[in-house]
């Protein structure tokens, strides 16, 4: 029923409770407060934006505001919606975004060899005014501050923020390694602990969607705790949040240039429209095919289709992390860290029977133990059988990333775990250049003395670009000359092996972080099924509360 005919129906009963009884009276006015509520609630959507300073201000995330606006406009929204931005300097007209300007030329395979030479070639970095429209002001931690109490003190139950960012970020400092944080314009910063607590002023019945997309960014999943703190226990408010990466990696994305979007903004946002920043298609991200795209399906795309070095989490992850647990197996995460195999751990009965354990209370309290882990699901057997009953979203994450890393669904899990330990140490042994290949001489220095001996204007590092052999009428006869130089073969050599190199290693490392991701997925699967048999009944209602408002939609 429409809205319009909604309301005319609690009026005509309303009119009809006059010649009734007077609940009908009272049950139709409460329709109409719960409809006037609905139609009243309200988005704040929330983006943090820009870099630390100008030399930190790449375009890309100019862009990645500029493609967060389209969507918005784009985007069909049922209710009200307020949208303050905060981009890098705010107002202020100096040129404070890194761009790329005009690539140095290459206009022949002469020019190319003697601009590889001096090691340039690359863009040429400049500067200008940002140009994103409608800004609220400067990326100021105290306009921030402000901006969110001002929500809170209207925010009410129907109400929604949804927070965006799309910036750097630092790495939390040891012991609060969570304790990451958002960079601000001036050097400046919000940590997680500082955002939490402004966060708290909202009402906890107001859902806070945190997007996420800085370097070191999943330190802020931990905002679901109170005071950001894991050891305080779950806070009374409902955060959910999509993070980039983990809280002690860097994020991929932040360049001058925007030809390359490679990075999770580009793909989240991306979801929701069918293509990314730059109009290349996005399709089948609609997992359950009910013609929208919801937060958890974008992350779900983000998850299998990007090529970057981000290995994404949801806040949903961290609080299985800390609730839920696998007999015989270490998180992957811990076992990064402590670059050991999946030791069993031991449980609390065994650490306090002393070191005989020879206890009789502890041997029966062990039988108890060891027949609750019957009843736990585990990180084995075929892919598929942790595959009923999966959330349409958790199913495409497994189901394409296997087919991507080229395992059967009927492949057992020890496999894909196995694909993952072998990969790492191999990268560990060999280093970035690949199995058993090392750096040899690349033949530059000798080749450029070369140059500078036959052509020195060639080997002047600021006037070379200058010289009448690069003319092209001069270009032919120049490549020939310098293939006769002494140096030149081993060069040439090199420099085509480490271009595929770079590719192959490159492509090692996306294997790598793949394998990662289709762990971490395969592990939620498993720390959720067996959440309900080791936690608290509040934190399984919590989880589930926290999977609805990731299905939510923008």
């Amino acid at each position: 029923m429409q809205f319009s005919n909604q309301l005319g129906w609690c009026w005509s009963k309303a009119r009809d409770g006059r010649r009734n009884n007077w609940m009908t009276v009272a049950a139709a006015l409460l329709v109409v407060l719960v409809l006037t509520d609905h139609l009243h609630a309200r988005d704040y959507v929330l983006t943090i934006a820009g870099g630390y300073r100008k030399e930190g201000n790449q375009a890309s995330l100019e862009a990645n505001v500029l493609f967060f606006q389209q969507i918005l406009r784009e985007q069909q929204h049922h209710a009200p919606r307020a949208v303050d931005y905060y981009f890098a300097d705010g107002f202020d007209n100096d040129a404070d975004l890194q761009v790329s300007g005009e690539p140095l030329a290459i206009t022949s395979p002469a020019t190319d060899v003697v601009a590889s030479l001096h090691r340039r070639g690359g863009p040429v970095i400049e500067y200008r005014n940002h140009r994103v429209p409608d800004i609220a002001g400067a990326l100021d931690p105290q306009l921030i501050r402000s901006s969110l109490e001002k929500f809170a003190e209207r925010a009410r139950q129907g109400d929604r923020l949804i927070l965006y960012v799309t910036s750097h970020g630092a790495a939390g400092e040891r012991p609060e390694i969570y304790d990451t944080s958002i960079s601000c314009w001036g050097d400046k910063s919000v940590s997680m602990k500082e955002l939490t607590g402004w966060l708290d002023k909202i009402n906890p019945d107001v859902p806070v969607v945190l997007i996420m997309a800085q370097c070191y960014c999943g330190g802020f999943a931990n905002a679901i705790f109170r005071d950001g703190d894991r050891e305080k226990g779950l806070a009374e408010h409902q955060r959910v949040g999509f993070f980039a990466q983990q809280h002690d990696l860097a994020a991929a994305g932040c360049r001058p240039d925007i030809e390359n979007d490679e990075e999770f903004s580009s793909y989240y946002w991306g979801a929701l429209v069918g293509h990314t920043r730059n109009n290349d298609p996005m399709p089948a991200c609609d997992a359950d095919g009910d013609g929208t795209v919801s937060f958890s399906e974008a992350y779900a795309n983000v998850v299998v289709a990007s090529r970057t070095i981000d290995i994404p989490l949801t806040t949903a992850d961290v609080l299985l992390r800390t609730y839920s647990s696998i007999p015989d197996y270490e998180l992957r995460r811990t076992r990064r860290r402590s670059r050991r195999g999946p030791p069993r751990q031991p449980r609390p009965d065994e650490e306090q029977a002393g070191e005989n354990g020879d206890s009789e209370d502890q041997g029966d309290d062990r039988d108890e133990q060891d027949a609750a882990d019957e009843n736990l699901a585990r990180m084995t057997g075929p892919l598929e059988s942790l595959m009923t009953d999966l959330r349409p979203a958790t199913r495409r994450m497994v189901v394409e990333l296997a087919k991507q890393l080229e395992f059967s669904l009927t492949d057992d899990v020890q496999l894909v775990l196995k694909a993952y330990e072998d990969e790492r140490n191999g990268r560990r042994q060999f280093g970035p250049f690949g199995r058993g290949r090392r750096r040899g001489p690349s033949g530059r220095r000798e080749l450029l003395a070369e140059v500078e001996e036959k052509w020195p204007e060639l080997a002047d590092r600021e006037k070379w670009q200058d010289s009448e052999l690069l003319r092209p009428e001069n270009q032919d006869q120049l490549m020939e000359e310098l293939k006769q130089l002494p140096s030149y073969e081993t060069y040439a050599t090199q420099r085509k092996q480490r271009a595929e190199q770079a590719d192959q290693a490159e492509e090692a490392e996306l294997r790598e972080v793949k394998l990662a991701r289709l762990i971490n997925v395969l592990e939620s699967i498993v720390l959720e099924r067996n959440l309900p048999l080791v936690a608290d009944p509040e934190v399984v209602q919590r989880f589930r509360r926290m999977v609805e408002l990731e299905g939510m939609t923008l």
